[in-house]
């Protein structure tokens, strides 16, 4: 059994609300155990969208953040390029740059935050952005003696619903979080904080979608609601 007592969690968020769909369970068992939890946003920025209002702004956003992370009691936070520059374009700015903030020029970086645990999204994300994130993390995570960069001994890939419209394989979850009814409801409302993102059902965002699919993968362990991951790297000492 992986313990998740004083774990230091990094998750790389492509844009806000990525973070609590994909990890928000997590996120809570990392905190009621004791350990801390950082959150890299990769881009904020205004953006088109066919929701009611058909748009959402970047200072909407960033309040939206502000709201999460004090709910879920996050100890830092970082947003890496915000700005419409690379917002849904981070295949524009290149695997390079992710790379190097995820590796060590953010405040919340691997290198300054030194985190046991770190979830990235899914590789398969028809998401431009979410693949992008995946693959720039997955390098900055690559082997190296532990005397010249930091080590994380767990890597994951979390999921979203979204993530089921793929071109490639489809994401399969190999790690089981179980969650409490009580926390899945706190990852709800933490979900319904990020109003402009939110939607209703049968969005992939909805309420009632995301209590769906976590009753689903509660079923394949014994539970009743889970979160899925798939393990990149596990390292036990």
């Amino acid at each position: 059994m992986i313990s998740l007592i004083r774990q230091r969690l990094l998750v790389i968020a492509p844009h806000p609300d990525d973070e609590v769909i994909g990890c928000g369970g997590l996120i809570q068992k990392i905190k009621e155990n004791g350990g801390k939890v950082f959150v890299l946003f990769l881009t904020v920025g205004d953006t088109k969208d066919f929701s009611e209002k058909g748009k959402s702004s970047a200072s909407s956003r960033k309040k939206e953040i502000e709201h999460v992370a004090k709910f879920l009691k996050y100890d830092n936070y970082h947003i890496a390029f915000p700005g419409n520059k690379y917002h849904l374009k981070l295949d524009s700015l290149g695997q390079l740059a992710l790379m190097n903030m995820i590796e060590r020029e953010s405040k919340v970086s691997i290198e300054k935050v030194k985190p046991t645990i770190v979830a990235f999204p899914s590789p398969t994300s028809y998401n431009q952005d979410h693949h992008m994130a995946a693959l720039a993390a997955h390098a900055a995570l690559r082997p190296a003696p532990n005397s010249l960069k930091h080590f994380v001994n767990i890597v994951l890939s979390y999921e979203e619903v979204g993530d089921l419209w793929s071109l490639s394989a489809n994401f399969t979850p190999n790690l089981l979080i179980p969650l409490s009814i009580e926390e899945l409801d706190k990852k709800l409302t933490a979900i319904k904080l990020y109003i402009t993102q939110y939607r209703k059902e049968p969005s992939t965002r909805s309420k009632e979608t995301i209590m769906a699919h976590s009753k689903l993968l509660g079923s394949l362990c014994g539970n009743q609601y889970a979160e899925g991951f798939k393990t990149q790297r596990i390292f036990l000492q």
